[in-house]
């Protein structure tokens, strides 16, 4: 959880009240808002097109009707600045999904693989127009821009910065960065005007506009696209090197202790010793009284692609219904092997988000 910084005394006295809501409005200890950020509403509406069938789908009264809700709710909740960025896109999309809702029983009851006529296509075109419009840059600036405006708006009597909190955080989330140490970051630097990563310290003399200005940068840039690779340990019988497309099996009995300087060569042998080295990840045991943490270890290639929730990814992706004792997400770059995310079984779900 952030820190509260409506409580807390490191304030300048020049620094408007509106500021501290706004640092405090990232916090999502606070609680969440009931409505549904657009993002998440347009997302479960392409999957209803995509895969509902039965006589609980589409043609069922309740279920048209809570959709149109969820959406009339999303979209009254918008701020502004991101209404009028995406306006075009989001107007196209609400036409067609009227048309929809509005088709007769015997049309909605179409089942997946089937909908080929324009109401149902023009459905999915224009969700994903709006969709690749939320995810943009401007985009998530301008949601930022929106929630700064409700910060400094003392009209408002509700929490109504909560819904477009949840959406900005949600759009974060959908560019492959983890949204809940983006808000972090965001938070120290409104609080302190401190860069990202700096120590958060002693720094209240950085001007207002010069902190919303950084903050606005910062969350507006796309993650970096690197190569990823995540090594995952488990109990269990060991066996023989074997690899299988992006995915290898490995001995950790055998890996650990050659992976040292000097060891048998393997493959991956330099990505493991990064990992093992500080003798904190993977153990394995070297004499008869000691017990191993690991006896075989997973490593999937997640090719180039952003490293925020890379570990929760890995797992999912592995069906096997067994969960690592110990997991380690590797970024590489340039040809440089750089430690990341380690995490043991019951965190996993912490790193996803």
């Amino acid at each position: 959880m952030l820190t509260d910084y409506n409580v807390s005394d490191h304030w300048s006295a020049d620094d408007p009240d509106w500021l501290k809501s706004l640092v405090s409005s990232l916090d999502r200890g606070h609680g969440v808002s009931t409505v549904l950020p657009l993002t998440v509403v347009v997302e479960e509406i392409l999957e209803w097109l995509e895969r509902a069938s039965g006589v609980d789908a589409w043609k069922t009264n309740a279920n048209r009707a809570s959709l149109r809700l969820d959406l009339a709710e999303s979209v009254g909740a918008l701020g502004p600045s991101l209404r009028a960025l995406v306006s075009t896109s989001l107007a196209q999309f609400q036409a067609s999904f009227s048309q929809l809702i509005g088709s007769p029983k015997t049309f909605l009851s179409q089942p997946p693989g089937t909908r080929t006529d324009p109401v149902w296509t023009n459905v999915t075109a224009t969700a994903r127009r709006l969709l690749a419009a939320l995810d943009a840059d401007e985009a998530v600036a301008a949601s930022w821009d929106d929630l700064v405006a409700t910060a400094q708006n003392r009209t408002l009597e509700s929490r109504e910065y909560r819904p477009i909190a949840e959406l900005l955080f949600d759009q974060v989330s959908r560019r492959g960065l983890s949204a809940l140490w983006t808000f972090r970051d965001l938070a120290s630097v409104v609080a302190f005007g401190r860069s990202r990563g700096g120590v958060p310290v002693g720094r209240t003399d950085v001007p207002v506009q010069e902190r919303i200005a950084s903050a606005r940068a910062l969350v507006s840039t796309p993650a970096e696209v690197e190569p990823v690779v995540v090594w995952l340990g488990y109990l269990g019988p060991a066996f023989p090197h074997l690899s299988a497309g992006r995915v290898s099996f490995i001995d950790a009995h055998w890996a650990v202790p050659n992976a040292e300087p000097g060891g048998q060569s393997f493959e991956h042998m330099a990505e493991l010793w990064e990992l093992v080295r500080d003798g904190g990840l993977f153990k394995v045991a070297r004499r008869a009284d000691e017990e191993s943490d690991v006896d075989f270890l997973v490593r999937i290639d997640l090719g180039t692609t952003t490293a925020a929730g890379a570990l929760n990814r890995a797992v999912r992706g592995r069906r096997s219904g067994a969960a690592p004792l110990a997991a380690a997400a590797q970024v590489h770059n340039r040809g440089r092997c750089n430690r990341g995310f380690v995490a043991a079984r019951m965190g996993l779900a912490a790193e996803q988000r």
